[in-house]
């Protein structure tokens, strides 16, 4: 906990100091000053080229005396390359410090039993950052020069991961991860649809049923012996008729639709004839089946051409069929 100038209290991620965080902050602190000094020797290498007496500092490379040209040209160069080095050092250096955190927050994960999704997700992301590291690391130990460009993005990526596990970010009062909260809801809203879509398909499913068994009833009462598979029909709507009534009165309870999942998954499992047949898997399964193998209407679109071509074909079989019926009635 830091308290500001203000007196406001802010918490921040605290990381403990490893033998590989000190290494590689020294190196990182290595790196940084001898950039420094480049920097400083290549600003003086620039001055010295700066006309005496001019009122702008332009250097115009064009004009320079050929050695002193190719001295500033190779300062800029190492500079740039040194400049990558302190990238390279200081992402090597925050990715050392987020594993550090890692694994103090998850600690020994066989004793927990349940490792929550969150810090699975958070693993997973980890290990793609460390994996571009080391094939960054594998690009620098083979003599290559690293994209600038991909370097900036990893690191970009690097920080934004801090910042969502709270490292050197310090969190004021109570606050909101917008990008949680738009993860979350749509993770709700795309479980809501499921839930729906699966009431929805039971509802159609038993109506059917209902509509069914009455056409049935209808049939009897005039005399038609119903089948065994249809007299199974009949005590399975009946059964789900009476069922559905403390189904609907469970549905209507004021919960989360993932918590009308879960009630309903655990009815299912330990009560399994108290739960109607058109709402299991079995059933829904059965019409999912049958609506993906359902024929549908579909239209041909053809220009003049091939409407001409497939009337004179239709006209000619429809003659040659009336002159194979003349032939045989003048035979007979």
């Amino acid at each position: 906990v830091v308290v500001d100038a203000h007196g406001e209290k802010k918490v921040t991620v605290k990381i403990a100091d490893t033998e590989e965080i000190v290494e590689k902050r020294e190196s990182l602190e290595t790196l940084q000053a001898e950039l420094k000094e480049m920097e400083k020797a290549h600003t003086a290498l620039l001055n010295s080229a700066v006309s005496a007496g001019s009122a702008v500092a332009n250097v115009n490379l064009a004009r320079l005396d050929p050695e002193l040209r190719a001295e500033i040209r190779s300062s800029d160069d190492g500079l740039t390359r040194k400049k990558d080095e302190v990238d390279f050092q200081t992402l090597n250096y925050e990715i050392e410090r987020i594993y550090t955190y890692l694994d103090g927050e998850l600690g020994n994960t066989s004793t927990k039993g349940y490792i929550p999704l969150q810090d699975r997700l958070n693993v997973a992301e980890f290990g793609l950052l460390e994996s571009q590291l080391d094939t960054m690391t594998k690009q620098i130990s083979d003599g290559e020069i690293i994209d600038a460009d991909v370097l900036a993005v990893v690191y970009d990526q690097t920080v934004d991961f801090k910042r969502r596990l709270g490292i050197d970010y310090y969190v004021t009062g109570f606050t909101f991860d917008k990008e949680t909260i738009i993860i979350w809801s749509n993770g709700l809203i795309e479980q809501s649809k499921k839930v729906l879509t699966f009431y929805g398909k039971g509802v159609q499913l038993l109506w059917n049923d209902v509509v069914f068994s009455i056409s049935l009833i209808g049939r009897a009462l005039q005399g038609y012996t119903l089948k065994p598979r249809e007299v199974r029909t009949l005590r399975r709507t009946f059964k789900d008729v009476l069922t559905f009534i403390p189904f609907v009165i469970i549905l209507i309870i004021p919960i989360t639709p993932v918590g009308h999942v879960v009630v309903f998954s655990a009815i299912q499992r330990f009560f399994p004839d108290f739960f109607p047949s058109c709402f299991t898997e079995r059933r829904q399964n059965l019409f999912l089946l049958y609506e993906s193998t359902e024929y549908s209407e579909f239209t041909i679109e053809e220009n003049w051409q091939e409407r001409l071509v497939r009337v004179l074909e239709a006209s000619g079989y429809v003659m040659v069929e009336k002159a194979k019926n003349l032939v045989g009635r003048i035979k007979d």
